[in-house]
Formats: C-alpha cells, structure tokens, sequence
C-alpha cells in the first residue's frame, strides 16, 4: 500500500489508500483513453469501473482524469500519479514472473485449478477429480480478478471459481469463459441491543446509523456492492470498519449499532449477534466457474457436481433454514 501523499507546497494530506489493484485501473483509464475501453480491458462493466475511480478520487480528494466528449485525460495529479504507478506496476509484473518461474509449470497429467476461498470451493477439487478420473488436482487460491484472468490466460490454471455481485459483474475477456453455479444470499449479523436485533426480518433502510463492520481479509469488490446498495436504499455514506476477526467479534458483542454482513451457509467461524435476514436480498454473492478456451475441463459436470454438494451442505449449514424453505432457488438449486 502506498503511504498518504502529501500536497505540493500546502502541507496538506491526502488520505489515499492506494494499492496496486487501483494503478492498474488508473493506467488503464489512461492508456485506452476512455472509461469504457478500460472497462472492457479489465473485464468490468462500465458503471463498476466508474464507481472505483470515483472512490479513489474521493479518497486522494482530487480529480485524477478530466471527462469530456473525447473521452478523458489526466489531471496534473493524474500525471503524476500515472508516471509514479507505471515504474511500481513493472516491478509488481516483475514479482509476479518470478514467482510462478519459482512455481514451475504444472508436472504433466496435473489438473491446477484456482479459487476465490469459498465455502463453493472447499468441495470444488474433488468435484473436478470426480469429473476428471485418473488426473491428479491441484487447487491454488486466487485472490483478484487481475490474478484470476491472467491465470488463466496463460494456462497456469485451468478452470476457476470466483465471485461477484450486483453491480460488479465479471465481463470475461477474449478466450475466457464464464458459467454462474449459484447466488448465495447474504445476511446480517447485529449487536444484541441493535434495534434490529427482535426483528426476524429488516430492510437496508432500516439499519441507516449502523457501523458496518467487515473482515480486513474482505475483498473490495464486496464492499462497493455493500456501498452501493446502502446508498440505493437511501443511506448514504455509511461507515465500514475493516477489522480483523477478534475485534470484529468484540464489537458486535459491545457495540449497539454494529452489524456485519454474514453469508448464508456456516463457515464454522461463528459471529456473536443476531443474525438478520435483508428484506429482497439486496446483499448477494453470485459463484462463477471460469476457464479458457480449449480447458480440458468437463465444465458442466464440475457446474451440476458443486450445486449438488452445496444442496447438500446447505441442509445442515444454512444459517437460517426457515429462510432458506420459504425462499427457494437459492445457491443454485
């Protein structure tokens, strides 16, 4: 993460958190030369791509490119920050070819499949073995969606698991493709004294002057579709705590206006609350299998193998079972 930068000549501090993931956005706005062109090169809808630079800009408190009829051009800001990110994205490709030199290539016969760390996932290499028989299986995490297409655009591996969510579709680039396994709703858990926490039931709108409160390992796509959602219902600005799972835990045991979201199938990790069901589920998890043209992969057997797995983990592991029977097609059954 690169450290708070400072304003030329006035002292002032930008509160940035700017990381690698947000360089290569800012160099592909930059190099295609317009919002939609970097859309399509980084496999994300046009509106998702914005709603990210309009974060960073909001965290620099500055205007990074300028939008007119030609499309968009660098500030002096932007200039700067572009000639910085180039030379620390070279040296991040660098990294990144070192280490799967040091990996080596997969031994021949081996099926190397990644994944988003998922209650999905935790079933999907023997799903694969199953689908592939005689083949050995390897199964590595995959952490971004940066990661996740050049993974599998260069045959590190063959088939992957991901996730998205409303708003933040994965638009696949050329050569890979994409088949949905199932969406997973997400709920909530509250403080004990939260005033939701008698209610079996509550809208989003409802839990306005809430401290949202997400695990510091939680990937940012989840918290813009949190964001988003929360402002469609009418929130606003509300306020995300990153925290790690012990004083995450602790604050929603001590703090009355604490909630957090939870997925709907038991992880083992239990959060002390009440758990919440949304009213519509505006907060879901959609599970995606990827992979690249000419995979060796049996992808519609791996697909209908996971969905019976989850259908059956979802029987003793659903966090809300009257839930789950009253609002079936869930979790791709």
């Amino acid at each position: 993460m690169i450290s708070p930068l400072i304003g030329p000549g006035d002292g002032h501090t930008w509160p940035a958190e700017v990381d690698v993931r947000h360089l290569r956005l800012l160099d592909a706005i930059a190099s295609a030369g317009s919002i939609a062109n970097a859309a399509t090169a980084l496999g994300l809808s046009q509106p998702a791509l914005s709603a990210q630079l309009h974060r960073v800009e909001r965290a620099l408190e500055r205007t990074v490119f300028v939008r007119d009829r030609h499309g968009v051009r660098p500030t002096e800001l932007g200039e700067v920050l572009l000639d910085h990110a180039r030379r620390v994205l070279v040296a991040a490709d660098d990294l990144e070819r070192a280490i799967r030199r040091f990996r080596g290539a997969p031994s021949e016969g081996l099926l190397r499949i990644g994944a988003l760390p998922t209650i999905f996932a935790e079933t999907l290499s023997g799903v694969v073995a199953a689908a592939a028989p005689g083949r050995p299986v390897e199964q590595v995490a995959v952490t971004s969606r940066a990661a996740l297409f050049s993974a599998l655009l260069d045959g590190t591996v063959e088939l992957a698991l991901y996730v998205d969510h409303p708003g933040q579709e994965i638009v696949p680039p050329e050569g890979i493709h994409l088949l949905p396994v199932g969406t997973e709703p997400v709920f909530v858990v509250v403080s004990p004294d939260h005033l939701a926490a008698g209610l079996g039931e509550v809208s989003l709108a409802e839990l306005d002057g809430s401290i949202w409160l997400v695990p510091a390992g939680e990937d940012d796509e989840f918290h813009v579709h949190l964001t988003d959602q929360c402002d469609r219902a009418g929130l606003g600005a509300i306020t995300v705590r990153k925290l790690d799972p012990m004083a995450l835990r602790q604050t929603v045991r001590h703090e009355p206006r604490a909630v957090a979201p939870a997925r709907s199938l038991d992880s083992g990790s239990t959060i002390p609350g009440t758990l919440v069901a949304l009213r519509g589920v505006p907060l879901r998890t959609r599970h995606l299998l990827l992979w690249r043209d000419g995979s060796p992969v049996d992808v519609p057997t791996v697909r209908s193998g996971l969905t019976d797995s989850i259908t059956e983990s979802a029987v003793i592991r659903h966090r809300l079972p009257v839930w789950a029977a009253a609002n079936p097609g869930w979790l791709g059954t």
